[in-house]
């Protein structure tokens, strides 16, 4: 199964959606479409794809998740008002940056035109510096292939040991910039509704990277790394491109003059070595100079260039030209299919194990309500129909019927790329209570409710003091147990300061850096009603504090009716 970037940003988008929703109403019928969704996940034909005595569960996962992707956008698409012209962020980031990628192409080129010309500018009494050129278009290019090169060893070596120490280059800084801060603001003085609502996405992924920086930062590098190596290769082939038309229509002239080097036959020698790579495919007089022709082309000022003949003015010019291409064009082209392929492992790399993804698988699994088919009317008719008719089906909900029209047709093309995995159990979890704080029937109304809403299976309820100092030896072999998930419970009045918070981190880091940590809010034990209205004001609060922790496996949940 083909990941790519796009589909990582439009599932995350329908994700958080979904999590904008929070209403008892809006959940259920979330819950009802996604346990929908997960029944029409099986098609004929489709088990063929998967090794049925494969124990991969986390390749099942993932084809279950972009599964339900595919439904999501044909959802998107229908429910999207066409005179609006929405669309998903994905697209549009796809898009964008195609587009920035031959921005960059145009640009480079011209740069590279414009600066080799105004290099070659000769007038007849002035012959083109090799030295300078050779320096400003090979060798400025050669160290900076270096220095990339060993940047991209050092991040290797640093993603291996999961050391998150490195920064982005300044080009990358730059480009992330334009396309994430300058771009919507030229989108938006354009104006039009489309325009208004592709700034929308377009910060909504702005958004997506900086507050996930940790998830989101190693498939978000290598496109914009070659963004940067598109310009510098069209820069380089601007200058290649300029340099020939400039030998082919023009009378060019190449010297060089030297005070520290004044022997040519040890310019000589440094041009062999230099002229390495391409010397066995060309001639040796296109290769380089001879040694005569490094002496005839050498200018001293108090004699000027009419002594000089014209066979050796010219000769430098095709080891000028192969230099470009050997040491600034190809390796930039190496550079980037590289950049791809480790862009595509970056991207077959994202960790589908965060929380918000296991709740969706286990929320599209629950068993709680059983949605049968009638299989007399899918036998009449003509087009496979996936869902129940509500008439039949009082269970079902009405809100989401608008999957009936937006479901793939039988033979169409596209159950091809729906995947049926196998049905795999809820999350254990772990509960983490503060002590004198929540009784035994308080713990069973949580206990029921995160297994009804959250769908996680209590183990074990141990207390804390919501001390790291003191709890730390209590969590000693929680920490070893095998329970996916983690849940503190925490009364909604009380403010996140930031003892509490650093509480919570530690908790994340030091004791479960493993497992995902929810922070269940709950009304005061002991006053009836334990539910956190969502425009609780404290509620509010808390979301806003837990979201400036930028940490995607510390998650905050509200109990609800």
């Amino acid at each position: 199964m083909a990941i790519h970037l796009k589909d990582i940003i439009d599932l995350d988008y329908l994700l958080s959606l979904d999590e904008t929703r929070d209403s008892v109403e809006e959940k259920n019928k979330i819950l009802t479409r996604d346990r929908e969704i997960f029944n029409q996940l099986n098609p004929p034909g489709l088990d063929k794809g998967l090794d049925k005595g494969s124990d991969n569960k986390g390749l099942d996962d993932i084809a279950l998740l972009f599964s339900w992707l595919e439904y999501r956008k044909l959802i998107f698409s229908h429910e999207a008002d066409e005179n609006t012209g929405a669309m998903l962020p994905g697209r549009i980031f796809s898009s964008l940056y195609r587009w920035i990628v031959y921005l960059l192409m145009v640009l480079g080129f011209l740069s590279g035109i414009s600066m080799a010309y105004s290099f070659l500018a000769y007038h007849g009494a002035r012959p083109v510096n090799v030295t300078i050129f050779f320096a400003v278009f090979v060798l400025a290019h050669v160290l900076l292939f270096i220095l990339t090169f060993f940047i991209l060893v050092g991040r290797f070596f640093m993603e291996k040991t999961e050391n998150r120490g490195y920064h982005n280059s300044i080009i990358h800084t730059l480009l992330s910039a334009f396309f994430f801060r300058g771009l919507p603001g030229v989108v938006k003085k354009i104006g039009g509704t489309m325009g208004g609502k592709a700034v929308e996405l377009i910060e909504y992924t702005a958004s997506l990277i900086r507050m996930k920086t940790r998830e989101y930062e190693a498939v978000f590098f290598w496109p914009f790394f070659i963004l940067s190596s598109f310009f510098a290769v069209s820069f380089s082939i601007g200058a290649l491109g300029a340099t020939l038309f400039q030998v082919a229509v023009s009378d060019l002239a190449f010297g060089w003059q030297s005070t520290l080097v004044s022997a040519s036959d040890k310019i000589f020698d440094g041009l062999t070595v230099i002229c390495f790579p391409w010397s066995w495919l060309v001639p040796e007089y296109l290769a380089h100079p001879s040694v005569d022709q490094i002496e005839g082309s050498k200018i001293l000022l108090k004699e000027g260039i009419s002594t000089l003949a014209t066979k050796d003015l010219v000769s430098w010019w095709p080891f000028l030209c192969f230099g470009i291409f050997f040491y600034a064009v190809l390796p930039r082209f190496i550079l980037i299919i590289i950049s791809f392929a480790a862009r595509k492992q970056a991207v077959g790399r994202f960790d589908f194990e965060k929380p918000r993804f296991k709740k969706l698988l286990v929320r599209m699994q629950s068993q709680v309500m059983d949605i049968r088919f009638d299989e007399a009317r899918v036998s009449r008719s003509d087009r496979q129909n996936f869902l129940p008719d509500p008439s039949t089906d009082p269970s079902t909900d009405p809100s989401t019927d608008v999957l009936a029209d937006v479901l793939p047709e039988k033979g169409s093309g596209h159950e091809k790329d729906l995947v049926k995995p196998k049905l795999v159990k809820g999350s254990s979890a772990l509960v983490l209570a503060p002590e004198s704080v929540y009784g035994k029937k308080d713990l069973e109304v949580v206990k029921g409710f995160i297994s009804r809403k959250l769908f996680f299976n209590v183990g074990s309820v141990i207390s804390v003091c919501l001390d790291y100092g003191e709890d730390e030896s209590r969590l000693v072999c929680p920490a070893n147990d095998s329970k996916d998930q983690i849940i503190v419970l925490q009364e909604v009045w009380q403010p996140p300061i930031r003892g509490l918070l650093y509480y919570f981190v530690q908790l994340k880091t030091r004791s479960f850096p493993d497992r995902p940590l929810w922070i269940l809010l709950t009304q005061t034990p002991g006053e009836g009603n334990m539910a956190v209205d969502r425009e609780d004001i404290n509620f509010k609060i808390w979301k806003k504090a837990i979201h400036q922790l930028a940490n995607s496996d510390i998650m905050l949940e509200r109990v609800y009716k």
